[in-house]
């Protein structure tokens, strides 16, 4: 039997091989091109010209979403027809008008992915979601509370984290992907200037366990009051296609391998509770403590596992 040792180093080596380069499509500015230079130097991705090039038009532009699509199958169609090689698999980080954005070259039906805290889904689900009634406003103990500090120790695209800040928490967001990081520390930019929501986020780059091993051994206190983790599970072979966002995650972390070392990590260092986000027909993650919740709260498709610090 493979260690998970093993099983973890698989996971990175195949993010290694994974190719990641940064686009520039919005030429109009000048901030993106300096954006680009800095991520490049943080991350080593390189920047490349190509797609919508300076001085040049976009062909395509002016195609609806659903003929764009078309286009790209057929293109790579003739590719394999004219024995030319398929076009090779690439995640671009691509700076556009609207904001960076995550693409994979060869999957055009997905889209651009893109994290944005002021969504039009995500406003419509801050005014008509039940607020602090919610499922994860009362699974971190929201209610009563006019002040509460939280570690999402798996931010991905934020949408739990931002739920979280527009009920009054104070929302520390780790992410280790640094691509996945990137989408988010741009979508904080794009709302600097809404302070009820910016001022309640923000953004650690790292490894979650590392960060709160190393700096709860340097604290003489509680890291947060909450620390909430989301991992990801596999999902139910008949179950429907899962969302393009998870599929990516999916492809770029590679398998979940450290949740239950994440788990004890973090029930070592929160102060009130932690709080873990599980599929409805999983069973909570098992504890070489024999740690149990304390309790759950059910919501439509997800569980919410709640562990009581006394």
């Amino acid at each position: 039997m493979r260690s998970t040792d093993e099983s973890q180093e698989d996971s990175r080596s195949a993010q290694r091989e994974l190719r990641i380069v940064i686009l520039i499509e919005d030429n109009e500015r000048l901030s993106p091109s300096e954006d680009a230079n800095v991520l490049s130097a943080k991350t080593g991705f390189p920047i490349v010209k190509r797609g919508i090039q300076h001085h040049q038009k976009n062909p395509n532009a002016h195609l609806s979403k659903a003929k764009l699509k078309n286009t790209r199958k057929n293109n790579k169609a003739d590719s394999y027809a004219e024995g030319k090689p398929a076009i090779e698999s690439e995640w671009q980080l691509v700076y556009t008008s609207e904001g960076l954005v995550l693409r994979l070259s060869n999957e055009p039906t997905w889209g651009d992915i893109m994290v944005d805290f002021n969504s039009a889904a995500l406003n419509y689900r801050k005014q008509h979601g039940g607020g602090r009634n919610e499922a994860l406003a009362k699974a971190i103990g929201i209610k009563g509370k006019e002040a509460l500090s939280v570690i999402d120790c798996t931010a991905g695209m934020g949408s739990d984290s931002f739920v979280m800040a527009s009920v009054g928490a104070s929302v520390t967001m780790l992410e280790r992907s640094p691509v996945i990081a990137a989408l988010l520390e741009d979508a904080l930019k794009r709302i600097e200037e809404l302070p009820e929501l910016s001022e309640r986020l923000s953004l650690v780059k790292g490894d979650a366990t590392d960060y709160i091993l190393e700096r709860g051994a340097n604290n003489n206190e509680a890291l947060a009051d909450v620390i909430y983790l989301d991992p990801m599970f596999p999902h139910k072979k008949k179950s429907a296609l899962v969302k393009k966002e998870m599929r990516a995650f999916q492809q770029l972390l590679g398998e979940d391998m450290d949740s239950e070392r994440l788990l004890e990590a973090a029930l070592q260092y929160a102060g009130n509770r932690v709080v873990v986000k599980r599929p409805s027909y999983a069973e909570p993650i098992e504890l070489a403590s024999g740690r149990k919740p304390n309790t759950a709260i059910e919501s439509k498709k997800h569980r919410f596992d709640v562990y009581i610090q006394h």
